[in-house]
């Protein structure tokens, strides 16, 4: 009896845990990271909005995961972001600011390329965006994790009336 007793609590501690550092690391990010403007592109009016997401492309000012990089499937690349390059190896002395992700199917993911959305915002979102300029403010930490803190439009937050 005992012994079950003890390995329902480290059954229960583990997951909770894990969800309080994975949010801990999620809000350094966030609050410490530096923060970098990217404008989006590449809506596509028919899947604009994907459950409560709004789903985008990050243009980062330079070609990624191309032929010319040797970017396959899978392959984890680096976009500097001063100055402006992609490579798939990162050498820091080159790159002070950079973001890794993963090139899938000639696409560079680094995680940021969805942005949450209230479901009663939704509808006039979509029509500022699609109308406007749209970017996102990220947060890049060091070691290139970046996270979305903010949808801009005209250089605003979306939430600005």
């Amino acid at each position: 009896m005992m012994h079950s007793r003890k390995a329902l609590i480290v059954a229960l501690a583990i997951p909770i845990l894990a969800l309080a550092a994975l949010t801990i690391y999620k809000r350094t990010i966030y609050t410490f990271g530096k923060e970098v403007v990217l404008p989006i592109t590449g809506y596509d009016p028919r899947d604009l909005l994907a459950g409560h997401y709004l789903i985008y492309n990050v243009d980062y000012g330079t070609p990624v995961c191309t032929q010319e990089h040797g970017a396959h499937d899978s392959a984890d690349g680096y976009v500097c972001l001063e100055p402006k390059s992609f490579t798939l190896f990162h050498d820091s002395s080159m790159c002070r600011l950079f973001i890794k992700g993963t090139c899938k199917n000639g696409r560079f993911e680094a995680g940021i390329e969805r942005f949450y959305i209230p479901q009663e915002e939704a509808a006039r979102l979509e029509k500022l965006v699609m109308s406007k300029n749209a970017s996102i403010l990220l947060a890049v930490s060091p070691q290139g994790k970046a996270q979305v803190k903010d949808l801009l439009i005209d250089g605003k937050s979306w939430k600005t009336p």
